[in-house]
């Protein structure tokens, strides 16, 4: 059996000069193909156990790990998670009343989420008091980039003051602690990290 398959995957192909086996050319056509393929295994041991000796894993394997549902491929010397592919945006933040917008961006890779907003207060002062101040919505984020099962903690600084504020699956913007006053030309970044379920 010298012959390989069109496709440059090192599969090797029984030749009608091999000594006629049913079952040896089915077993080559498997050998050469499951390890090209996304294996299942139930853990990572019982992979360990069965990618061994001769089976040994090597470097572009693939498996689906199901205790964990996780794909993992070997590089050559470890299994590891391939990377999501990340996407962003710069766009379709609203701003509340008596704020201005002067940034914004989302990250988005697999299921993580990070968000920063970057506001001017142009309404009246904000008051402190003991670290709390009134609940104040200073803008809501756009569909797709808003927490997906339940309200999320995240904090802002002025540089002069910060605080806390919280979004939920509206995605709505709300201050709701500070360590100053928020005065009128006060520049807020927000920033915003979670794990969407969805």
């Amino acid at each position: 059996m010298t012959a390989l398959d069109n496709y440059g995957q090192g599969v090797g192909i029984w030749q009608m000069t091999d000594a006629p086996s049913i079952p040896g050319a089915v077993g080559a056509l498997a050998d050469g193909i499951i390890p090209r393929t996304v294996m299942r295994f139930a853990s990572a041991s019982a992979r360990g156990a069965t990618l061994s000796g001769s089976y040994a894993p090597v470097e572009g394997m693939a498996t689906y790990l199901q205790d964990v549902n996780r794909l993992e491929v070997y590089d050559g010397s470890s299994w590891v998670t391939p990377p999501q592919s990340l996407s962003s945006t710069t766009s379709g933040l609203s701003v509340a009343s008596g704020f201005s917008q002067l940034d914004f961006a989302g990250y988005r890779e697999g299921r993580n989420v990070m968000v920063d907003v970057f506001l001017a207060r142009t309404g009246s002062t904000i008051s402190e008091s003991g670290g709390n101040i009134a609940d104040t919505v200073c803008c809501t984020l756009p569909a797709g980039w808003r927490p997906t099962h339940q309200t999320i903690n995240g904090f802002w600084d002025s540089g002069v003051a910060s605080g806390g504020f919280v979004t939920g699956t509206d995605g709505i913007c709300t201050l709701r602690s500070a360590t100053g006053d928020v005065t009128n030309g006060s520049n807020l970044r927000l920033h915003l990290n979670f794990l969407i379920t969805t």
